[in-house]
């Protein structure tokens, strides 16, 4: 696994210590999770990125979320900045 950004759209989230991530950046929200302010880059209501773990498996793109339960989901390479 290796450090990288994910591209999405942030929202408020539930208490002050975080914020709603929305995946994918653009478009209709697919998956969203509520992660740590200081896992994050960027403005509610604006495109961001989230700080994430990253590994690519058979040609797909999987990234670990900053979430409690270090959610797991598949995303577009494109959407991924890499350090």
């Amino acid at each position: 696994m290796a450090a990288a950004w994910l591209k999405c759209h942030l929202k408020e989230g539930m208490f002050s210590n975080e914020l709603v991530a929305c995946y994918p950046p653009t478009g209709i929200c697919a998956s969203s999770f509520f992660v740590p302010k200081e896992f994050v880059q960027g403005h509610i209501g604006k495109q961001g990125r989230v700080k994430v773990q990253y590994t690519m498996r058979g040609g797909d793109v999987w990234v670990v979320l900053p979430t409690e339960d270090q959610q797991v989901i598949k995303v577009q390479e494109t959407d991924v900045i890499k350090k």
